[in-house]
């Protein structure tokens, strides 16, 4: 994977409405959103609860669709580039069976993203051993810990080594110690070209590990820019305070 000159990530003036009742009415989720993620680039969304983080993820994703504006993945758009298996996405709520083995549900999350059975065997070896789950491959999901289930869910999302990860709070409800190794995880994973849009309220954090935030406030973006700029601003908890309304 190499660098370029198209964004991993582009989002020009994305608009996502949902129907509230059977009157019709709307309610935006997503307005005007405009910002670009670099190739091998590790991006951060930040902002209140409700603010569309989530939302913007699934757009990216392929997931959902915009009501208006263009979102780009690669170039092309999130459902073709999902397709091709150069995404990889966790959501805030994985839902993973918890009476499967760890190895069994990524096995048959391979199977069903159709790799044969040495590809597949060799993808979860592969996704084991870059989440520092091989230790926990016979445990049933059931009996993890909260750090081992997410990293059980950035497992799943690297079996077809996709070019862009895009993770929904990876490090929500983890102790220090398995927030360093998100952390660590997270620094490889870049350092080998990927490109990576997170969600997070750990601000520390993603100040010091992300390369460019975006902070969402109502569904609008309030401030973009690389990390260069949010030290500049006087912090990302200034940012943040600054230009976001109080609860």
């Amino acid at each position: 994977m190499t660098h370029s000159d198209q964004p991993a990530i582009r989002c020009e003036r994305v608009v996502k409405d949902y129907a509230t009742d059977w009157r019709g009415r709307r309610w935006r989720a997503l307005d005007e959103v405009s910002f670009a993620l670099p190739v091998g680039m590790l991006g951060a969304l930040v902002g209140p609860n409700g603010a569309g983080k989530s939302t913007l993820l699934r757009l990216c994703a392929g997931l959902a669709r915009a009501s208006s504006g263009r979102c780009e993945v690669l170039g092309q758009s999130p459902a073709a580039v999902a397709a091709a298996g150069r995404i990889g996405y966790v959501p805030d709520h994985a839902g993973l069976p918890s009476y499967l083995t760890v190895e069994a549900v990524l096995s048959a999350l391979a199977c069903l993203g159709g790799m044969g059975a040495s590809e597949t065997a060799d993808a979860v070896r592969h996704a084991l051993r870059e989440t520092e789950l091989e230790n926990a491959r016979t445990r049933r999901v059931g009996e993890l810990s909260k750090g081992q289930r997410q990293r059980l869910g950035l497992a799943q999302a690297i079996l077809g080594d996709p070019a862009v990860l895009l993770l929904d709070e990876p490090a929500s409800g983890l102790d220090p110690r398995a927030v360093e190794q998100l952390a660590r995880l997270l620094e490889r994973w870049r350092g080998q070209g990927r490109s990576i849009l997170l969600s997070s309220h750990f601000l520390p954090q993603v100040e010091e590990l992300c390369d460019h935030v975006v902070l969402l406030e109502r569904g609008r973006v309030v401030f973009a820019g690389p990390r260069e700029a949010v030290i500049a601003a006087g912090g990302l908890h200034r940012v943040y305070l600054e230009k976001t309304a109080p609860c």
